[in-house]
Parts: structure tokens; C-alpha cells; sequence
């Protein structure tokens, strides 16, 4: 079995169905058009209205409600086999389940599922559940950096740079000990200040929540659920400079997994191994998330002397959202289908120690399950469509402020971003 995590899902230059540069103009002059229809055909914001929803049936709320409890012990039950075998496991990262459950199955799975299911995070999270069993009585007011959101930035960052960046990211005994430290460091907040406040430092469930209002399904304040059109959640979430940092790491880091499968990263690379390749990985992960956070900032700097919003970066940061899963679902669809399959042979064998729980040990990983065409046509929609939604939130979200002519001018350099960023990720998925 070949260690999963070091062999992303990013595919090669013959994964696209077409040439890159004709893939980068077609999605630019696509972008263009669709920003041309809406200033024309878009006068008033409609999207919040849509997001709303329609109350699904008692039964089927009662299956889900049941539904998540039981994934919820489930879910439980993993993320402690998951520790357990990140510290005293196999030191092999072909086998021990650490590395494939916590890069594949939950940095990847996770917000497949948000998107498809809605907060599913938030339902079934071990977090959650041990927060709300550790959580005291709120002793005083919690802290600005707690209560602000900025304590969520911590967790993400820590995690790309893992991923991307430290060259024994993979290895079980750090993400075992790390995520211990991390639910130990949550669950103190927990303890202190209740996990309400809590959740506020648990970036991975803030970055999760955004990620799922684009589902078509949504939870009320009394449990209830209620179905919609899907993608048009968005515009009701609440954005905030915390979050918009959360979104735009997550984007930069995502970025800079493209760029580090490029041949001029590899040139670039060669000949370095650990602490040096560290070094330089880290001062290229920070320069791009730096770099996509300035893109952005510049083209709502624009936008803000238009309107005369000095928030307008803030205001539109929910744009982000579709960008970000259009992005992940390029970079990491493959991944999750085909190396993700380890999960199913090491779920018997989680500390690797020869067991055979569940009669999968030997189960291979089927490389056939979806060709490079299918690869290339999901990376090309994926990023396409993510950044015509983009647009289309973008947009309404500013006629919902200011008057169509005004909206529409506002909206010129945001939408340069988004070409930018589209072109940007369709050469990079290209190599």
C-alpha cells in the first residue's frame, strides 16, 4: 500500500480535456459573459430570499436527528482509534490509519460532505461532543482574542503548514500528538469560558460551517430542517474579518499545493530534504497566501472607493466560499476516490499491528474507479463553476447595498480578481 498522503490528487498536465490555455480562456470570457447577463438581467438582490427554504417533513427530520447520533458515537469512536494510533501506532504511514483519516477522509471528506449534507461538521464532530461534556460554567468574560474569531485562524494555519510545507507532515506521531494537544487545548477553553466561546478557536468548524451553507439543506434555530436551492446559502452568512482570514489561508494554502506540484517548484526543490526543504516550503506557503490575500484586498480597495465602504473586503468575503470548494474539489477530487480507498484496509488494521478487525485488510485500491477524463472535466467544472458563483453572490450582494449602476461599477475589480484566480488555478492544475 502506497502512503496516501504524499501522493495528492492533484492529476497531471494530461488530465485536462483540453489544452490549458484554451481551458483558462474559455472559463475568463465565461466569467465575463455571466458578469455581463447579471448587470443587465439582475437589478435587485435575490439570493437571501431564495436561502430561506422550505420545512422538510417531521419523519424525515426525526431520521436525521437519529441519523446523527449514531455518527456521532461513530465519529467519536474513530477520532480516538485515529489518536491512539498517530501516538503508539506504526510509525509507517502506509500503515497507520492517522495520515489517510486526517488528510484525506477529513480535510477532503468533510467538506465534500458540508457541501452536499450542510453542517454535518457541526452535527457530528468529536470536538463538539467532548466540548459540551467538558464545558464548565462560564467564568467571566471571555478574552477579545476568543471571542473575536481570530483564535480559528491558529488551527488552519498550523494545519497547511503540516501539510504543505513540513517535511514529516505525514508522520502519525505528529498529527497524533498535535491533535491531542489541540482537543486538550479546546477543551481547557471549554472548561474556562464554555463551549460556546469555544467553538470560536475550533477553526476547522468555522471553515466547515461557511463551506456548508452552500448545501441545499440548512438547520433553524428549534432543530428543524429545511431544504433549498443549493449554492444560494451563502448569502446569508455572516461575514467578518476573522473569517474572511480563514478563508483566504485556506485559499492561499490550496494555491500553494498547486504550485508545489509544478515542475519549476520541483526544479527548485531538488536536492533539498528536511529542515532546509521546510524552510523554503514555509517561506513559499506564506508568500502565496500572501500573495491571493493582496489580490483580493487590492480589488475590494478599488471596490471600496466606488461605494466609499471602507468594509467592502469584509462585506464580500463571502465570495470566497465557492472559489475555495471549487479549488478543493479540483486539487483533491481524485484523491479522495482513489487514495482514499486506504481508509477501507487499514480501518482493520488501524495501529498496524498484522490485525484483521473487519476482514478489509487486504483490501487494493481500485485505480480504475475514475479515469483521468473524468479527473480533468470535475477539476476544469469544478473551479469554473465555483468562481461563476463567486459572481453571481458577489453581485447580488452588492445590488443588495447599492444602486445597479453603483453595484455594477463596484464589482469591475473584483471581477479581474476572479479571472485572475481562475486563470491562476487552471495552469496550476495543468502542472
Amino acid at each position: 500500500m502506497m502512503p496516501a498522503v504524499l501522493a495528492h490528487g492533484v492529476g497531471g498536465r494530461s488530465d485536462l480535456p483540453i489544452p490549458e490555455w484554451q481551458a483558462a480562456g474559455g472559463a475568463a470570457v465565461a466569467l465575463v459573459l455571466s458578469f455581463a447577463a447579471l448587470g443587465l438581467l439582475w437589478h435587485h438582490p435575490r439570493l437571501r430570499g431564495m436561502s430561506a427554504g422550505r420545512r422538510m417533513a417531521p419523519s424525515v427530520v426525526g431520521i436525521a436527528h437519529f441519523l446523527a447520533k449514531v455518527l456521532r458515537v461513530v465519529v467519536l469512536l474513530v477520532f480516538l482509534v485515529v489518536l491512539a494510533a498517530g501516538m503508539v501506532g506504526a510509525a509507517d504511514t502506509a500503515r497507520n490509519i492517522s495520515p489517510v483519516s486526517v488528510y484525506i477522509i477529513f480535510w477532503v471528506g468533510v467538506p465534500v460532505a458540508s457541501v452536499l449534507a450542510g453542517p454535518v461538521w457541526r452535527a457530528v464532530s468529536p470536538w463538539e461532543t467532548l466540548g459540551r461534556i467538558a464545558s464548565g460554567s462560564p467564568g467571566g468574560e471571555a478574552p477579545g482574542w476568543l471571542t473575536s474569531g481570530w483564535a480559528a485562524l491558529v488551527p488552519i494555519s498550523i494545519f497547511h503548514w503540516l501539510e504543505l510545507a513540513f517535511h514529516d507532515g505525514a508522520s502519525p506521531r505528529v498529527i497524533g500528538w498535535l491533535g491531542l494537544a489541540y482537543t486538550v487545548g479546546l477543551m481547557a477553553i471549554s472548561r474556562r469560558w464554555g463551549w460556546e466561546e469555544a467553538r470560536k478557536a475550533e477553526g476547522f468548524g468555522v471553515l466547515f460551517d461557511a463551506i456548508a451553507s452552500l448545501s441545499p439543506f440548512r438547520r433553524d434555530g428549534s432543530g428543524g430542517l429545511l431544504v433549498r436551492s443549493p449554492l444560494v446559502g451563502v448569502a446569508e452568512l455572516a461575514s467578518s474579518p476573522a473569517l474572511l482570514s480563514v478563508l483566504l489561508a485556506a485559499l492561499g494554502g490550496t494555491a500553494f499545493d498547486g504550485i508545489s506540484r509544478t515542475s519549476a517548484w520541483s526544479d527548485l526543490m531538488a536536492g533539498r530534504a528536511g529542515w532546509e526543504a521546510t524552510a523554503v516550503s514555509t517561506v513559499g506557503l506564506i508568500w502565496i497566501v500572501v500573495l491571493v490575500g493582496f489580490v483580493y484586498h487590492l480589488a475590494c480597495r478599488a471596490g471600496g472607493r466606488i461605494t466609499g465602504d471602507p468594509d467592502f473586503a469584509v462585506r464580500f468575503g463571502i465570495s470566497l466560499v465557492p472559489i475555495l470548494v471549487g479549488y478543493d474539489l479540483a486539487h483533491y477530487f481524485s484523491l479522495l476516490f482513489l487514495e482514499g480507498q486506504a481508509f477501507i484496509a487499514l480501518v482493520s488494521d488501524p495501529l498496524g499491528r498484522g490485525w484483521n478487525l473487519f476482514g478489509t485488510v487486504d483490501h487494493a485500491i481500485n485505480w480504475t474507479l475514475i479515469s483521468t477524463t473524468a479527473v480533468g472535466w470535475v477539476q476544469l467544472g469544478s473551479i469554473v463553476v465555483g468562481h461563476m458563483v463567486a459572481v453571481l453572490v458577489s453581485h447580488d450582494r452588492a445590488v443588495e447595498e447599492w444602486k445597479p449602476v453603483v453595484a455594477l461599477r463596484s464589482q469591475y475589480p473584483m471581477l479581474g480578481a476572479m479571472v485572475a484566480y481562475t486563470v491562476l488555478a487552471l495552469f496550476l492544475i495543468a502542472g
